[in-house]
């Protein structure tokens, strides 16, 4: 497993991922009639996009339709960088995601690692005030965290907070629950056994008020778990993210796996000078996280001595393992 989270991770020890594995809301970027969009249409741009941010990035997190085996088979994802996919079924409507954690039948963890993938993602629409369907998640958390066990596969497990009937974020009060419940959630799942958390900014960028205040919960969150976490970028601009990702790195951070605000500038029905400006643009914004993380993050790991590794690991020691 150590040696999974290494190929996701850069030599300094960062985790920086392009996150790609967008479904059918990627579809929907070249036309809203998803059925008037082709397979081969949706695969080219994915990608020309990998292609392009590939050697900017540690990582790359990808789908299993339109870019995992496509992107190895055309060598479009470098045997140097990691490669990480989602194991849930998400189910897509204009109106947005369905909310029910449900698991691909067929794309498995055993699949992944006979693949060679360095991790595997799941997603967790997650409000812990519906403690019914609470407990079926846990529990199948719990069985996705054994697999990955078994595998060698490290778990990254990314729970997203969604309104209830009558919330709204506009509501102060509403926005201060949500941040709680970033925490909260990330705690939780960290005790259930992922081993890296993928989590949503924990509070509001724009005013010297509310970025004093994200950093405070940053650090709460960066105390309340103990394994690496990186940030998600959700529906923030790239402005918006380079903000949230340095808060978050200095309060503990390791890295992102970030999608939209890195390539949404390149992606739909574009001339093919705009779609290689959109390139060159993702290109350009990994290079600038890395740089904010480099400044303001300090790496997932330390590095380990000769002497700690002679120590940890006598001579015997693959007998056992």
């Amino acid at each position: 497993m150590l040696r999974r989270i290494q190929r996701m991770s850069d030599a300094d020890g960062y985790i920086r991922v392009a996150a790609i594995d967008h479904p059918e809301n990627y579809v929907a970027l070249f036309d809203p009639d998803l059925s008037k969009v082709g397979f081969d249409e949706v695969v080219d741009s994915k990608l020309e996009l990998i292609r392009g941010m590939a050697p900017h990035c540690s990582a790359v997190l990808v789908d299993p339709v339109w870019s995992f085996g496509q992107g190895v088979l055309t060598g479009s994802i470098p045997g140097g960088v990691g490669i990480i996919s989602g194991l849930e079924q998400l189910a897509y409507s204009p109106a947005g995601f369905g909310t029910e954690t449900v698991v691909r039948p067929h794309w498995t963890v055993p699949v992944l690692a006979r693949l060679g993938a360095d991790g595997a993602k799941l997603v967790v629409f997650y409000r812990e005030e519906h403690t019914d369907i609470v407990a079926t998640q846990h529990e199948l958390v719990r069985g996705v965290v054994a697999q990955c066990r078994e595998h060698e596969v490290p778990l990254i497990v990314e729970p997203l907070w969604y309104p209830l009937e009558g919330e709204s974020l506009d509501d102060p009060a509403v926005r201060a629950a949500r941040v709680e419940a970033i925490i909260s959630s990330a705690a939780t799942f960290t005790e259930l056994g992922a081993d890296i958390m993928k989590v949503e900014f924990p509070g509001y960028v724009g005013t010297p008020e509310g970025e004093a205040e994200a950093a405070e919960a940053c650090a709460r969150l960066d105390a309340a778990v103990d394994v690496p976490w990186v940030l998600l970028s959700a529906s923030a601009t790239f402005d918006q993210f380079a903000v949230q990702l340095r808060i978050a790195a200095e309060a503990g951070a390791c890295g992102f796996m970030a999608g939209r605000a890195i390539w949404g500038d390149g992606v739909g029905r574009h001339d093919a000078e705009t779609r290689a400006r959109g390139v060159r643009t993702a290109a350009e914004r990994l290079d600038t996280l890395a740089d904010v993380l480099r400044t303001h993050a300090r790496p997932w790991r330390e590095p380990v001595s000769v002497s700690e590794a002679v120590e940890a690991l006598p001579a015997d020691w693959h007998e056992a393992y």
